[in-house]
C-alpha cells in the first residue's frame, strides 16, 4: 500500500465507527505556552480530556502533524542514524472522551491492522501494564490473541500520565515484527524491552482511568476515556516491508531529489544497505565503500526529515531566529545545510527537497501550497546566511581542534562553543556533532555560562502592566471561577458601560473576600464590557464603581474564557457579590478600536500590493499605535508603502460600515474570510466585514463605520527577522496632529530656504558635500609623501625566487579610502612586492595589506594581515592580494615592526 492509501484508510476506518474526522491542529500550540511544538495527537484534545471544554462528538480520528525536537522530546541528534527517529512525524489517533473504553479500543485497533490493512497476526505482539489483567483478557478472549504474545510490563513502559497530577491510566501497545534481518535479538519480549529494531512499536492505546490527585494517589475516573497514537512513519514501514523508515515512499521521493543532483540512485542504496545486512564484512556496496556508504545514506535522511520538519514549521508559521521555537528551526536547518555541504561544495539542497514535498503532500496537507513562496524563500535566505559563515567557521573549529588534540584534551572549551554560536551562527548541537565526529567531546556547561552572560548583559528589565501574580494561582483563579460562575459574557460590543456581578476576587497570590482601599488585585463578573487582551489587541483600561468605593481597571486579561480585571481600589472596599457598574476608558477605546479596524484594512492593502503570500505574523494594536508584522522577504519600496497608505485612506474616506456575524467556522473560511495565524477558533466564528475590501475572522473590538478611523499614517517599515516585515503606524487624532506638525514643518523649512523646493533644494545640497568630501580626501592623501616612503622600502626575495620589496606606513589617517589610495600609490612605485599601512583612528585603528599578484602565492595578503592585526588585538581577512582590518592596541606597533623585520 501506498502511504496516502494507509492514511486514508486509518481515518476511512474511524469514521465507519462513528468517529468525527477533526483536522490536525498546527505545530505551534494554541494558548498552551506549556508546549514547545505540538508532539502528539492529543495535544488539541487537552482541555476536553481535563474537562475544561466541551465539543459536540465523543469520538474522534486526526492525522496530527508533530514535531519532536527541543525540550523533554527531542530526538534530533538522533535523526538520520536509526531506523525511527524523526524530528516531523504524524501520529494517527483515534480518541474516545468519555464514549468507549478498553474493549472497543483494542477491537477497533487489532481490526483495523489485521483485516483492513492486512498485517498478518503472527507479525504482531502486545503488551499491557504489569497489573492489568483486564486489558490481557481483551486481547486474549475478544481477540484471540495467544496469551505467549501478550507481554505485561511495568510503569516505566505502560503507564502514562499527563502531568504530576491529572488523568492517568495504563496503556496497552502493538507491536510490530520486523524479522531477523532487521535485528539481532531473536526473542520477542527481550527484544521490546530492549528497543530493538526488529521489534518496533506500532501502536499505542493508553486508558485514562484514573485522577492523580497527588504523587501515588489515585481515584477512578467518572467517564474514562481513550487516547491512543500510531506513527504513520512506522506502520507504512511495516506494510512496505522495509526495515527503515526512511526507505518508504514517504521518504524515498524526496531523497532523491538530492540524489539526482549526485547522479546517484536511491534504491540502489538502499539495496546496497540491504547487502550489509546480509553480510556485514563487505568492503564495497553501490559502488562505494560500505563506510561511505553509511555516511552518505545518513546525511540523505538528515536533509529529508528536517526538510519536512522545516517545511511543515514555516507553513505554520515559524520562522527561524535565535529564540524559543525560531531557535528550533534554526537549529533544524543549518544542521540540514552542514550535511548537504557533506554531500557536495557546490550543490544546495533545502530548497529543492521542499519544493519535491510540497509536491507530495500539499494535497493532504494544504497549507503546504498555500504557503510555498514564504517556505522556499524563507529556506534559500537562511542558506545564503549560513554558508556565508559555514566555511569560515567549520575553518575556526578544526583550528581548535587541532589545537586541543596536540595538547592531549579531549574537550572543546565552551568558550570556543560560544564564539561560534555568536560570531558564526553555529547552533551548539551542531559544534557538538562536528566536534564528536573528531572524537572530542565539548564542554556545554561553559558554553551555558557564557549564554548566561550574554543574556545578563542584553536583557531588559522587564515591567509588568498592573500588578504581578502567581502565575500557578491565576490559572486556578480563573479555572475555579469558571467551574463555579460558568465563563465571562463580553457585552463590550455593544456598551462601554454596564452592571456585573463580583463572582470572585484575589490579591495576586490568594483568593479574597474583599479589596480595601490601597489594595491591588484580580476581579473577575460574570459579564463585563471590558475587553480582554488578545489577539493582538491590548485590554480596555477603566473603573468600577461599587456603591461607595471605587476602583481603577488598569488591565484586563483572559484565561479559560474568564476576563480577569486587574484593579487598584481608590476608595471604600469591594466585596464578593456586590455588583459593580463597569466603565470602559471611552477614549482609549475609541483610539484602540481605529488602530485594529486600521490593521484590516491595511493587511488587505498589503496583500492587494505585494501579494497574496502576504500573512499576519504578529500583530499589537494599543491607544497609541498599530504594529503589524507580516511575511515578506524583502524591504517595501517608498512607492510600495505610498500605495498602502492610499488604499487604507481611500477605504477610511469611503465611509464603509463594519459589520459582524456569527458563523460556523467552516462556512466562514468557505466565504473567504482570512483566518489569522497563532488565533483560536472555535465551531462558531466572529467574521468581521468591512465591504468588499477586507473580511477576516476577529473577536477584536471595531469601529462602526471607517469613516471613524479618520487617517492612516505609515510611521516605520522595517525587518524583524528572515522573511518577516514589521509596519508601525498611527490613526486618528495622533495622525491628524503628526501630519499638521509635517506640514507646519515643512512651511517652515521652505521659508528657510526662500520657498524652494525643498527636495530639490537637499538633493543639490547632496551633490555640493559630494564634492567637498572628495576634495577633502584629495587633500589629504595630498599630505603624505608617497615617494619618501617607497624609498624606504625593504627588499627582500620570495620562496618562488622573485626580488620584491616591503613597505611599512604608519600614517596619522583613519579614512579607509584614504588609506587604500595611499597604498596603491605606493604599490605602484615599487611595482613588486607588499604594502602595509596602519592608520591611526578612535579606539580601533585602520591595517590594510596590499601584495601584488605576481607574487600573493607566496605572500598572501589575508595570512599577513590576520598576523599584524593578531599582534594588536585585532582581527580581520581578506583575498591573497588585498586584506584589511583594525586593531585596538595601536602601542604594540612597534612589534609589529620588529616581526616583519624578522619576515622580510
Amino acid at each position: 500500500m501506498k502511504s496516502f492509501e494507509i492514511r486514508n484508510a486509518f481515518v476511512d476506518y474511524f469514521q465507519r465507527q462513528g468517529h468525527r474526522h477533526v483536522p490536525s491542529s498546527s505545530l505551534i500550540p494554541e494558548n498552551d505556552p506549556t508546549l514547545l511544538f505540538a508532539n502528539a495527537g492529543m495535544n488539541q484534545f487537552k482541555n476536553l480530556f481535563l474537562g475544561l471544554e466541551q465539543r459536540d462528538y465523543k469520538r474522534a480520528v486526526t492525522v496530527q502533524k508533530c514535531v519532536r525536537a527541543g525540550g523533554k522530546h527531542n530526538d534530533l541528534e538522533n535523526v538520520g542514524f536509526t531506523a525511527r527517529h524523526h524530528t516531523f512525524f504524524e501520529m494517527l489517533g483515534n480518541f474516545s472522551f468519555g464514549d468507549y473504553f478498553k474493549k472497543d479500543a483494542i477491537h477497533f485497533a487489532w481490526e483495523l491492522l489485521t483485516k483492513d490493512l492486512g498485517i498478518p497476526k503472527d507479525k504482531l505482539y502486545v503488551t499491557v501494564f504489569e497489573t492489568d489483567d483486564e486489558a490481557a483478557d481483551i486481547w486474549h478472549k475478544q481477540e484471540g490473541v495467544p496469551r505467549d504474545r501478550i507481554f505485561r510490563l511495568g510503569e516505566k513502559d505502560n503507564f502514562w500520565r499527563m502531568g504530576d497530577v491529572g488523568p492517568c491510566g495504563p496503556c496497552s501497545e502493538i507491536f510490530f515484527d520486523h524479522g531477523p534481518l532487521a535485528g539481532r535479538e531473536s526473542d520477542p519480549f527481550k527484544g521490546i524491552v530492549a528497543g530493538e529494531d526488529r521489534f518496533v512499536e506500532i501502536w499505542n492505546l493508553v486508558f485514562m482511568q484514573y485522577e492523580e490527585t497527588a504523587p501515588g494517589k489515585m481515584s477512578p475516573l467518572p467517564r474514562p476515556s481513550v487516547d491512543t497514537g500510531s506513527g504513520l512513519e512506522r506502520v507504512v514501514a511495516a506494510l512496505q516491508g522495509r526495515f527503515n523508515n526512511y526507505n518508504t515512499d514517504l521518504f524515498t521521493g524526496i531523497i532523491q531529489t538530492a540524489c539526482d543532483k549526485l547522479n546517484w540512485n536511491i534504491e540502489e542504496m538502499i539495496q546496497g544497505e540491504l547487502q550489509l545486512r546480509q553480510d556485514p564484512k563487505l568492503a564495497k556496496v553501490a559502488g562505494r565503500p560500505a563506510g561511505q556508504l553509511r555516511e552518505d545514506l545518513a546525511a540523505l535522511r538528515v536533509l529529508a526529515d528536517h526538510t519536512r520538519s522545516t517545511s511543515f514549521l514555516i507553513a505554520d508559521g515559524a520562522l527561524p531566529s535565535n529564540e524559543g521555537r525560531g531557535y528550533v528551526l534554526r537549529r533544524i536547518m543549518r544542521r540540514a545545510i552542514r550535511y548537504g555541504r557533506k554531500l557536495s561544495e557546490k550543490d544546495s539542497f533545502l530548497p529543492a527537497m521542499s519544493e519535491a514535498l510540497i509536491q507530495q503532500m500539499g494535497s493532504v496537507y494544504p497549507e503546504l501550497k498555500t504557503r510555498s513562496p514564504q517556505i522556499l524563500s524563507t529556506i534559500r535566505d537562511e542558506e545564503s546566511r549560513f554558508l556565508q559563515t559555514l566555511d569560515q567557521g567549520t575553518a575556526i573549529l578544526n583550528d581548535e581542534l587541532k589545537k586541543a588534540r596536540g595538547k592531549g584534551l579531549k574537550n572543546l572549551s565552551g568558550e570556543v562553543a560560544f564564539r561560534l554560536y555568536d560570531t558564526y551562527g553555529f547552533p551548539f548541537d551542531l559544534t557538538r556533532l562536528m566536534a564528536n565526529e573528531q572524537g572530542v567531546e565539548v564542554d556545554e556547561t561553559g558554553f551555558e555560562g557564557q549564554m548566561d552572560q550574554a543574556r545578563a548583559k542584553s536583557k531588559a528589565s522587564w515591567k509588568g502592566k498592573s500588578m504581578q501574580s502567581d502565575e500557578k494561582h491565576l490559572i486556578s483563579f480563573a479555572q475555579g471561577s469558571r467551574e463555579k460562575n460558568g465563563t465571562t459574557v463580553f457585552t463590550g460590543y455593544d456598551s462601554l458601560s454596564g452592571e456585573g456581578k463580583i463572582v470572585a476576587l484575589s490579591n495576586g497570590s490568594s483568593d479574597v473576600a474583599s479589596l480595601k482601599a490601597g489594595e491591588s488585585g484580580l476581579l473577575i463578573l460574570d459579564r463585563t464590557p471590558f475587553y480582554a487582551e488578545g489577539g493582538g489587541q491590548v485590554g480596555d483600561k477603566g473603573h468600577l464603581s461599587v456603591g461607595g468605593a471605587k476602583a481603577r481597571v488598569l488591565d484586563c486579561t483572559k484565561n479559560n474564557d474568564v476576563h480577569l480585571h486587574h484593579i487598584e481600589v481608590e476608595s471604600g472596599e469591594i466585596k464578593v457579590g456586590a455588583t459593580a457598574t463597569a466603565t470602559v476608558d471611552r477614549s482609549d477605546r475609541r483610539a484602540t478600536v481605529a488602530n485594529h479596524s486600521a490593521t484590516h484594512l491595511m493587511h488587505a492593502a498589503l496583500r492587494q500590493v505585494l501579494g497574496t503570500h502576504v500573512t499576519q505574523a504578529g500583530s499589537v494594536v494599543d491607544p497609541q499605535r498599530l504594529r503589524f508584522d507580516f511575511t515578506h522577504n524583502k524591504p517595501m519600496t517608498p512607492a510600495e508603502t505610498q500605495q498602502v497608505e492610499n488604499l487604507v485612506n481611500e477605504q477610511i474616506g469611503h465611509a464603509v460600515n463594519v459589520e459582524a456575524r456569527i458563523m460556523k467556522h467552516q462556512d466562514a473560511i468557505q466565504s473567504g474570510a482570512m483566518a489569522l495565524f497563532g488565533e483560536k477558533y472555535g465551531d462558531e466564528v466572529r467574521v468581521l466585514r468591512m465591504g468588499d475590501f477586507s473580511t477576516e475572522l476577529c473577536g477584536g473590538t471595531h469601529v462602526g463605520n471607517t469613516s471613524q478611523i479618520r487617517v492612516f499614517k505609515i510611521m516605520s517599515e522595517g525587518g524583524v527577522s528572515a522573511g518577516v516585515r514589521r509596519i508601525e503606524a498611527i490613526t486618528g487624532d495622533l495622525a491628524v496632529q503628526y501630519l499638521m506638525n509635517q506640514t507646519a514643518e515643512s512651511l517652515k523649512a521652505q521659508a528657510a530656504i526662500g520657498g524652494k523646493d525643498i527636495s530639490a533644494w537637499i538633493e543639490a545640497k547632496k551633490d555640493e558635500v559630494k564634492a567637498l568630501e572628495k576634495e577633502i580626501k584629495k587633500l589629504r592623501g595630498g599630505t603624505v609623501n608617497v615617494d619618501d616612503l617607497a624609498a624606504q622600502a625593504t627588499s627582500f626575495v620570495t620562496k618562488s625566487g622573485t626580488a620584491a620589496k616591503m613597505v611599512f606606513a604608519d600614517l596619522d589617517l583613519d579614512d579607509r579610502e584614504v588609506l587604500a589610495q595611499v597604498t596603491d600609490q605606493i604599490k605602484s612605485r615599487i611595482q613588486t612586492g607588499v604594502v602595509i599601512t596602519i592608520g591611526k583612528g578612535d579606539g580601533s585603528h585602520p591595517i590594510l595589506v596590499s601584495v601584488s599578484k605576481e607574487i600573493s602565492g607566496d605572500v598572501k595578503a589575508g595570512d599577513l594581515l590576520k598576523e599584524i592585526a593578531g599582534a594588536m588585538g585585532g582581527k580581520g581577512g581578506g583575498r591573497p592580494d588585498f586584506a584589511q582590518g583594525a586593531a585596538p592596541q595601536r602601542e604594540k606597533i612597534n612589534d609589529v615592526r620588529e616581526m616583519l623585520k624578522q619576515r622580510f
